[in-house]
């Protein structure tokens, strides 16, 4: 006679009931959840993780919990005349949002969500999610559609708020805005790395917001935000290791400012034009900026310089001289560099790995950037 009849005869009626509808998913082993983990975790390929998953509810329960990233993209613009048809599923930005939330709470421990776009939350979506978190420490949401819907501040704040502990994010040609970049500073302040290549609506007001909320802040790129000039980094604290600024119209008191942290270990930058420059008042990035990031930046790996035709040779001697640590470096379209700039490199950068240089557009002749390279560092790759 069983010690606990209740159960007994429950447990018989959900076999009889089983039985009757033999299409009821039902559990078909005994093992614990952490046994289960365990097999789950020895599973290499995807067929075999997604077979696991059907086998009963309970496989599939610790199936969705060992889901670390979920790619879901979504680029369908009906808007764009250039939109092949029935490549992209047609779901409306409303429906997008209802699929989120119910991916996030089925997927509780996702670690990396990546989004075609941002889901357009109405009001049903804020009242059913007020007191939802995510897990998600990585969130991409790029690339996003053409036309990028308009977002209220109500309706960013509900869906940052619903990544707090976000560490990594990608908003890449998303269109946000400083109230925007206002919202995600506040809600996801652990923010470390943050993507907002091509964002070009936003200015140094929101720059810096984002700077001073967010004070773990290493990595950050703002390559081609025509409407930042940089003055958001003065007065802020400095934490950063990565800074991507192509196309940006950084001063030299700026420069100085990003590099008066001195942990910067790469750096990315291409000068404005020098016709745009006289037109927009942007900043080339010339000799005495070069000498300031140098000297500024003992630490620095990789060094992206292409088309900074105003760089001389005191240039390149300075980073010879100081950087010592230099992995990396392009001078592609560089026209200034000559033979002395380059053995100045040569012979200063010595733990070189990969330099990049246009051979055809600067005063550097083949046999002596032959000769430095093929001859004194045989090691280094040399792309020309």
């Amino acid at each position: 006679m069983s010690l606990f009849p209740n159960h007994q005869r429950k447990r018989e009626e959900g076999e009889k009931n089983d039985q009757d509808c033999p299409c009821k998913i039902r559990r078909t082993t005994n093992l614990p959840d952490d046994c289960l983990n365990l097999i789950f975790k020895y599973l290499k390929t995807r067929d075999d993780r997604n077979s696991f998953g059907i086998t009963c509810r309970d496989w599939l329960r610790i199936r969705d919990n060992n889901q670390e990233s979920l790619w879901y993209h979504n680029n369908y613009d009906p808007h764009h005349k250039y939109e092949p048809a029935g490549k992209y599923p047609k779901i409306s930005p409303e429906s997008l949002a209802i699929i989120t939330c119910k991916l996030l709470i089925r997927f509780q421990h996702l670690k990396i969500l990546s989004l075609g776009r941002l889901p357009r939350i109405t009001d049903v979506d804020t009242l059913n999610s007020q007191s939802f978190v995510s897990n998600v420490q990585t969130l991409l949401i790029n690339p996003c559609s053409y036309h990028s819907p308009e977002y209220s501040d109500i309706q960013l704040s509900m869906i940052f708020s619903w990544f707090p502990r976000l560490t990594c994010i990608s908003l890449r040609s998303s269109g946000i805005t400083d109230k925007g970049l206002e919202t995600l500073a506040k809600c996801c302040s652990s923010l470390k790395t943050v993507n907002l290549d091509k964002c070009c609506s936003i200015t140094d007001s929101g720059l810096s917001c984002l700077l001073q909320n967010c004070r773990e802040l290493r990595s950050l790129d703002i390559s081609w935000c025509s409407s930042i000039t940089g003055i958001g980094f003065l007065g802020c604290a400095h934490t950063l290791t990565r800074l991507a600024a192509c196309e940006c119209k950084l001063t030299l008191e700026v420069i100085k400012a990003i590099v008066s942290g001195g942990e910067l270990e790469y750096l990315y930058l291409e000068t404005v034009s020098s016709e745009l420059a006289k037109v927009d008042k942007g900043c080339i990035i010339n000799t005495e900026a070069v000498l300031t990031i140098s000297k500024g930046c003992p630490l620095l790996k990789d060094l992206f310089l292409s088309n900074c035709e105003e760089v001389e040779l005191e240039g390149y001697e300075a980073i010879g001289m100081n950087c010592k640590e230099l992995e990396q470096l392009y001078v592609m379209g560089c026209q200034r560099l000559c033979d002395m700039g380059l053995q100045a490199i040569c012979d200063g950068c010595n733990k070189l790995i990969e330099f990049y240089i246009d051979g055809e557009n600067n005063s550097c002749s083949s046999s002596i950037l032959e000769h430095y390279f093929d001859g004194k560092k045989p090691e280094v790759i040399l792309w020309s």
